[in-house]
């Protein structure tokens, strides 16, 4: 009966998902459809399609700081059933977009680069680099130059990069001043540099 079923609207917390309850339509077969693409993979979906909580389901499965909740999390699902050898290898920096306010080029720079900072500390704190590494985050003005210095401070580890909401706030700038939204995202942008960077990264 589905008035029994507990519908898990606007959550996107996949532990929170499976360990409360709610209803979940298991997306999980898609990860082995996912490494057979590639390395690098963008879901463009609409609004409200899931994809925040399948960019979550995917950081539990990856993330070498969940494998003890693996069996708990996915022994149901079809990824459960039949995991890859990838699952629970890596360390994962997620980052989202969400929540930029975009009334001025200045207030959108100062959030987006906040937003970095946080994302980065985070992951260093998380995974136990030296102090070092975080203070090198902090020391760096641009978001581009944050990223540089957290792939050094990381040289050699494998890490997972999970964005969600990565053109939320260029979405909206792009409907209401064409020529901010090329100021942050066309050549010499801010937005644009920190792509490049992590582009460049990939190819090391």
């Amino acid at each position: 009966n589905i008035m029994q079923q507990k519908i898990p609207y606007g959550l996107s917390n996949f532990k929170s998902v499976i360990s409360e309850g709610y209803t979940y339509v298991d997306k999980t077969a898609f990860i082995s459809k996912l490494e057979a693409e590639g390395k690098h993979n963008i879901l463009l979906r609409p609004r409200r399609f899931g994809k925040s909580l399948f960019l979550s389901m995917l950081e539990y499965y990856y993330d070498v700081a969940y494998a003890a909740d693996f069996e708990a999390l996915f022994s149901q699902l079809a990824i459960g059933k039949n995991p890859t050898p990838l699952k629970n290898s890596y360390q994962v920096l997620f980052m989202e977009f969400s929540g930029i306010e975009t009334s001025s080029h200045e207030n959108i720079y100062r959030a987006f680069n906040t937003k970095i900072r946080l994302a980065l500390e985070l992951f260093l704190e998380r995974y136990q680099y030296p102090t070092l590494a975080i203070e090198s985050i902090a020391a760096c003005a641009s978001p581009h130059e944050k990223m540089e210095a957290f792939f050094k401070a990381i040289a050699g580890q494998k890490i997972l990069l999970l964005i969600d909401e990565y053109d939320h706030f260029a979405n909206s700038i792009l409907a209401d001043d064409l020529k901010l939204f090329q100021s942050i995202v066309g050549k010499g942008g801010f937005v644009r540099s920190f792509y490049e960077t992590i582009k460049t990264a990939t190819q090391r």
